[in-house]
């Protein structure tokens, strides 16, 4: 899926899914200088085009045709905007934002009422800009990778690579620690009908999950576990569900499980692989507005439709 490379067309999408998830004013004696929507247009229109605050504060006083498009009568200033990522980029307003735009995806027939294939994974961001020559010359950080880093685990439609869900925390981790956690972020914005992973995630508890508590059909390879047997004999499978993907397993469909491997490739390289951001706190708001900026970033080439509406 081709994502959009105009600033206006994204921030005119951005504008129009906060309003729908926030409202104007956060008190009713606040300054009202600017409504809560133009504010987190910025964040997006910031993280699109990989600024600071300062930057983004910049561009905005020197582009008339963007402060038009978000009905900007003043510029705002950096610290104005550092303190609105900090107080609308919350999980629950950040999930609000993504459901809205979601809910606009759908509008423009995009997303479906109930996505038919849906796949999960996590993925691993860098916290620094140093590059690995550089780390490796200078010897400093022993290493270019850290031990401890932010890890994402989303649910993504392999139709359109739209992010559906998706889990914050710290790696290196197993991924069925977020699997359930992930996939129920998901079910709030969107219904499936099949669930698409790699063999991390396969165990008879999610499965269970999956196909018992909430309807999903799972889709995960069965790997032989266990100390291999002196006599060379394949070790047993237990499980009903473990059993019924080893017999008959899927592989037509499971060769779509790849198309979440393509969204988080989308990720990086149009929004970046490595996060401004120091600590935790502001690393998972950086972490939630590029989600949604990426699915912004997609919705574009449907605008025409929720223009005609």
């Amino acid at each position: 899926m081709q994502t959009s490379k105009s600033t206006l067309t994204v921030a005119r999408m951005a504008l129009r899914a906060a309003r729908d998830a926030v409202p104007d004013y956060a008190h009713p004696k606040s300054p009202k200088k600017f409504i809560q929507p133009q504010l987190l247009a910025c964040l997006v229109v910031k993280e699109f085009l990989g600024l600071d605050y300062r930057g983004i504060g910049v561009l905005l006083g020197e582009w008339s045709d963007l402060r038009d498009v978000l009905g900007l009568r003043k510029t705002p200033h950096f610290t104005t905007l550092c303190a609105a990522s900090r107080r609308l980029l919350t999980k629950p307003r950040a999930d609000a934002l993504l459901g809205a735009t979601l809910a606009l995806c759908r509008k423009a027939k995009l997303l479906p009422r109930r996505t038919r294939l849906a796949a999960i994974d996590s993925t691993g961001l860098e916290t620094r800009h140093a590059s690995a020559y550089f780390t490796h010359r200078c010897g400093r950080h022993k290493g270019h990778y850290k031990h401890r880093y932010p890890k994402v685990s989303a649910v993504c439609d392999t139709a359109n690579h739209l992010i559906l869900g998706a889990v914050i925390d710290r790696g290196p981790k197993p991924d069925p620690m977020e699997d359930e956690a992930a996939l129920l972020a998901a079910l709030v914005n969107q219904r499936l009908r099949a669930l698409l992973g790699d063999a991390a995630y396969e165990s008879e508890r999610f499965h269970s999950v999956c196909r018992h508590d909430l309807g999903i059909r799972s889709i995960i390879p069965t790997t032989p576990r266990g100390r291999p047997r002196k006599d060379g004999r394949p070790l047993a499978v237990t499980g009903h569900y473990r059993r019924l993907m080893q017999s008959r397993f899927p592989k037509k469909l499971y060769a779509q499980r790849w198309q979440i491997e393509t969204a988080f490739s989308m990720l990086k390289r149009n929004l970046g692989s490595a996060l401004r951001a120091r600590g935790y706190q502001s690393q998972s708001r950086e972490i939630r507005l590029r989600i949604i900026t990426h699915d912004l970033m997609i919705l574009r080439r449907h605008c025409h439709v929720l223009y005609r509406a």
